[in-house]
């Protein structure tokens, strides 16, 4: 091998767009791929990292548990196939984006956050600052049912 990316293309099977497709099983909740007309059933998309490289999608057997293959830029599959991805990827990570804060209350044992995102508006409860992270602009908020909110850029939020 002759450097760190041949490794981890071979290891990681990175896989160009173009070599995939994907059908949706709606009786499973699960996918088959093909890669080169090789299939594989019953297959996981999964984003390794749902905030820092949101398009980044990991395909996995959900029989073994066995890494199958991964698509760097799934943003680069043909345009059916990525709606499909997408719309599959969106029912497992559900991650509201905060457009708006109405009002933070402290109850002395959790914060109270009133806010408006792009699914409407939301109450949840936070217990401090351990639960919120900051990545670049963006700020991550994890609530005490470990549910995920985002703000995409607080820098632009409504004040």
């Amino acid at each position: 091998m002759s450097s760190i990316k041949d490794y981890a293309r071979i290891a990681f099977r990175i896989v160009d767009p173009d070599r995939i497709e994907i059908e949706y099983d709606k009786e499973k909740d699960l996918l088959t791929i093909y890669i080169d007309g090789e299939r594989y059933d019953d297959v996981e998309p999964i984003k390794p990292f749902p905030l820092s490289n949101p398009y980044y999608v990991l395909f996995r057997s959900s029989i073994t548990h066995e890494d199958i293959c991964v698509v760097r830029d799934m943003r680069k599959l043909k345009e059916d196939q990525r709606r499909l991805l997408e719309r599959i990827l969106d029912r497992r990570y559900f991650v509201p984006s905060i457009i708006r804060v109405y009002d933070i209350t402290y109850t002395g044992e959790y914060y109270i956050c009133r806010v408006n995102t792009d699914k409407g508006d939301r109450t949840f409860k936070i217990i401090g600052r351990r639960n919120v992270y900051r990545i670049d602009n963006k700020i991550v908020i994890v609530d005490i049912d470990e549910n995920i909110y985002l703000i995409e850029d607080y820098e632009k939020m409504d004040r």
